[in-house]
């Protein structure tokens, strides 16, 4: 202000008269405004919002017509040490004999009014093979069967087996880390997925299925492949084969093709896998008296079989391991552990049941053979509540199957 005070005065004390001096107006270069500058707020947050709309749904509808792809179980290229050769004892099941049980002349009476129970119903019996073992006496331990020493195909049953050896082999250091299959093991137990099976299938055969092979490459395949059955031959499961996979599998198909269906072709493998009622209650008798493999593996091995009976945990599961199964006649409390099987030509199952009293404790393995089987949802519920009332005799809060 006192430089502009100070110029003013000098002008009026200035010589020439009656003119005024003006300073010429500075000019300000201002850059010409964008023409989004001249939107007001509120059009400018609805421009924000319509392209976010038009984002989100452009990109929904590209995920529509471009659906990611479904994510696969993932698992680790682990380096099996196999054994040098098959006479290498470590490579066995740990239990080189049967258990020694009981003929029980109570429980073959239970196992015939299970049988009548299935005629009843106009089943083909000489299809149905059935195995009982009682474990509630710590003394003696019994068991009673029907067609319970005949080979029969397993379906998913084989499953067990598989998961038996893999521990056997992690425990032996073949596997050094079961971390990496836990998620195969899980989803191979508890859905029964065939794909998970696949993968532990190739774990412990250090096999995998692919195209034809030449007849000396195929025949080494052949090898390592039935090593899953010397692993349980030795220890007393005569006649047992594993060595089919469970069908179909992702990326391979509904059936054996290539070197698989070239194992079946073979005249020792044609029939597929088989094994009897005896050795599958056997090996599921073994687990739940921890003597499968050892006490740490046989816990392992229990928690992955482990089912729960109450009907909000299944009956909204398409495809569940309960209905037309032996759990879906069961009451909720009482500890229920098995693995099922399934086809259109059959059906199978084993578990081991207890009571939360004791008063039961029994391991049973039905298996039939036949489409009648499959086709039926009722005769395993109603053989299984049949034996559990038998054996539990002091009644729980359920009421009876009808």
């Amino acid at each position: 202000m006192a430089y502009i005070t100070q110029r003013r005065r000098s002008v009026r004390n200035s010589s020439v008269p009656n003119r005024s001096l003006r300073r010429s107006p500075v000019r300000v270069r201002t850059r010409k405004p964008h023409r989004l500058a001249k939107l007001k707020y509120p059009r400018i947050i609805f421009l924000i919002a319509l392209l976010l709309t038009v984002n989100w749904t452009v990109g929904a509808v590209l995920k529509l017509l471009f659906p990611p792809a479904k994510p696969q179980p993932q698992t680790q290229n682990i380096t099996i040490s196999a054994p040098a050769n098959e006479t290498d004892q470590t490579v066995v099941y740990n239990i080189k004999t049967p258990p020694n049980l009981a003929p029980s002349k109570e429980l073959q009476t239970i196992i015939d009014g299970a049988v009548d129970i299935a005629k009843n119903q106009g089943l083909p019996t000489e299809s149905l093979s059935i195995t009982l073992i009682d474990v509630s006496k710590p003394a003696t331990h019994t068991i009673a069967g029907y067609n319970n020493t005949k080979l029969r195909f397993p379906a998913s049953v084989a499953k067990l087996f598989w998961m038996v050896q893999f521990f056997g082999y992690a425990e032996k250091g073949y596997i050094p880390k079961e971390s990496p299959f836990y998620t195969d093991l899980s989803q191979m137990l508890r859905i029964s997925d065939n794909d998970s099976a696949s993968r532990i299938v190739d774990a412990i055969t250090q096999t995998e299925s692919g195209e034809n092979l030449d007849k000396s490459e195929l025949d080494k395949w052949v090898e390592k492949r039935s090593q899953v059955n010397k692993f349980f031959e030795k220890s007393g499961y005569t006649g047992i084969n594993l060595t089919t996979k469970n069908y179909p599998i992702t990326g391979i198909g509904e059936e054996p093709t290539g070197r698989d269906l070239q194992l079946r072709e073979n005249p020792a493998y044609s029939k597929g896998n088989s094994v009897t009622t005896d050795q599958t209650a056997r090996l599921m008798y073994e687990i739940y008296t921890k003597q499968a493999i050892s006490p740490l593996a046989s816990t392992k091995m229990a928690y992955l079989l482990t089912r729960d009976l109450n009907p909000k945990a299944w009956k909204n599961i398409d495809s569940n391991s309960v209905a037309g199964f032996l759990g879906e006649s069961l009451p909720p409390d009482i500890y229920y552990a098995s693995k099922v099987g399934y086809t259109s030509r059959s059906r199978q199952e084993v578990a081991f049941v207890r009571t939360l009293n004791d008063k039961a404790i029994y391991v049973l393995a039905v298996f039939g053979d036949d489409p009648a089987y499959s086709k039926n949802e009722q005769v395993f519920p109603k053989i299984s509540r049949y034996i559990f009332d038998s054996l539990n005799q002091t009644p729980l809060k359920s009421t009876p199957y009808p």
